[in-house]
Order: structure tokens, then C-alpha cells, then sequence
């Protein structure tokens, strides 16, 4: 799946930790410094599947737990509208 940024979302962050806000709707969303890091690596790379292979490098964690995990997040992400799949729609992520 192809992800994007929702263009009305600013994202800050401080000491590993950041937070979301979707200027468009008002909500907020915290994320800890492994959601982060997912946040960021969706940014780079538009894929799920890129960001999973890369976690799974990074973190000696199993195969289908970081999955399940990454899936979950990014399907929390899409439903505040945080994320997008509709690259049409969307500026490029800089």
C-alpha cells in the first residue's frame, strides 16, 4: 500500500517522541519514539512493506509482530485521517 502524509497534517517532534495534528479536523495524536520512527520511515518511503523490512533490521523483534503492529498504527493513522492513500490528492512529503 502506497501512504502519504495527509497534507493537513503538521508533526513535531522532541526527544524521540513526537506529535500529530490534523489541522483539518483539530485532532491530536501522540506517538512513542517506535511509532515515531514508523511515522518517519512512512514519510521516506510510502510503504508499508519498506517500513516493515526496515524494522525488522532494526529491532530483534519477530516478523509477524512488527506486521501486526505496523498495521495497527498505520490503520489508526488512516481512520484520524493523518495519513492518506490517495496520492492524487496529497502534496509530496519534503
Amino acid at each position: 500500500m502506497h501512504l502519504r502524509i495527509a497534507h493537513n497534517v503538521v508533526f513535531r517532534e522532541l526527544a524521540g517522541e513526537s506529535v500529530l495534528l490534523n489541522l483539518e479536523t483539530g485532532t491530536y495524536f501522540g506517538l512513542d519514539a517506535v511509532g515515531t520512527r514508523v511515522w518517519n520511515l512512512i514519510a521516506e518511503q510510502g510503504s508499508t512493506s519498506s517500513a516493515i523490512d526496515t524494522l525488522l533490521a532494526e529491532y530483534d523483534v519477530d516478523a509477524p509482530r512488527i506486521e501486526k503492529d505496523v498495521t495497527a498504527l498505520i490503520d489508526r493513522l488512516l481512520a484520524k485521517r493523518l495519513l492518506t492513500t490517495d496520492a492524487e490528492q496529497t502534496p509530496p512529503v519534503r
